[in-house]
C-alpha cells in the first residue's frame, strides 16, 4: 500500500464484467478477482511483430518500435533500416537522418501517396542519406546478442545489409480483448471515449464507470507526455463518478 493504492504486480486482467449493481468485477489470469466501482483502462499497445525466425531475441538489442534519442545514440556514422509507409515511419527516417550515416526505408508497396504526407514524402526523397526501397521487406535477421545484418527481398531477389539497428514502424494493436464487448470500440479495437459515445467525459467509455487513457483510447496521440497526462485529469473524473454514486 502507498499513497492509498494497492499494486498487485504482476496480474493480467482477462475479463471484465459489470454487475447489477453498477459496480465491476476485473478476473485475474491466475483465477483472482476484484470488484471496483470504477475502472481506468490504461493497458496500451502491442506492437506489430514480423513473423521472422528470432525477431524477439533481438528486440532492445537492435530491433526497435520508437526513434528517440535513446535509440539514435546506437545508429551514429551507421546504416539503419527503417520498416514501414506510414507518416511515423517517415519521421522516424528524418530524424535518424541526422546521425546515421545512411538510412534505408522498406516500403511493402510500389507508393507512398495513400500512407504518408505529400510534405514529408517530399522531404524524404530530398534528403541524401535516405534511401526509399520499394516493393521491398526483410526476411531474417542475424547476430549473436546484437542485431548485425538483416535479409532483404525485393523484387523476387534477396541480400543482406550490415546494419545495427532496425526501426519497425507498422502499426500496433489495442490491448482491449479482455474487456469482451464491455465498452465500444473502434474497427481497429481501440476504446471510445468522449462525445462519439455520448459520454460526459473525453475519457469515459460507452459504459459509466469506466475510462480510458493513454494509448489504448481511439483518438490519443500515441506519445508517453500525453498518456502521463490523461492519467492524470482522468482521476477527478473517476472521483466524480464514485462520489454521484456514494
Amino acid at each position: 500500500m502507498k499513497f492509498g493504492t494497492r499494486f498487485a504486480v504482476p496480474l493480467r486482467v482477462s475479463m471484465l464484467e459489470r454487475l447489477e449493481d453498477g459496480s465491476f468485477c476485473a478476473s485475474f489470469h491466475n483465477g483472482q478477482r476484484i470488484r471496483s466501482r470504477a475502472v481506468v483502462i490504461a493497458t496500451g499497445v502491442q506492437y506489430r511483430r514480423l513473423p521472422i525466425d528470432r525477431f524477439a531475441e533481438f528486440e532492445g538489442a537492435g530491433i526497435y518500435y520508437s526513434a528517440t534519442e535513446n535509440e539514435a545514440r546506437f545508429c551514429r556514422d551507421a546504416e539503419v533500416i527503417i520498416i514501414g509507409g506510414g507518416n511515423s515511419a517517415g519521421q522516424a527516417a528524418m530524424y535518424l537522418s541526422r546521425v546515421a550515416n545512411r538510412v534505408r526505408l522498406l516500403v511493402r508497396g510500389e507508393s507512398l501517396a495513400a500512407s504518408m504526407s505529400s510534405y514529408l514524402s517530399n522531404r524524404l526523397e530530398a534528403e541524401p542519406a535516405i534511401t526509399i526501397e520499394y516493393g521491398a521487406q526483410v526476411v531474417a535477421v542475424h547476430g549473436d546478442e546484437k542485431l548485425q545484418s538483416v535479409t532483404i527481398r525485393q523484387g523476387g531477389a534477396e541480400h543482406t545489409v550490415a546494419t545495427c539497428a532496425m526501426f519497425v514502424m507498422v502499426g500496433a494493436v489495442p490491448n482491449s480483448d479482455w474487456l469482451s464487448g464491455l465498452v465500444e470500440l473502434e474497427e481497429k479495437g481501440f476504446v471510445l471515449t468522449g462525445s462519439v459515445v455520448n459520454a460526459a467525459s473525453p475519457y469515459e467509455t460507452s459504459c459509466p464507470g469506466i475510462f480510458a487513457v493513454g494509448d489504448v483510447r481511439a483518438g490519443s496521440v500515441k506519445r508517453v507526455a500525453s498518456s502521463v497526462g490523461e492519467g492524470s485529469v482522468v482521476i477527478s473524473r473517476v472521483w466524480d463518478h464514485v462520489n454521484a454514486g456514494a
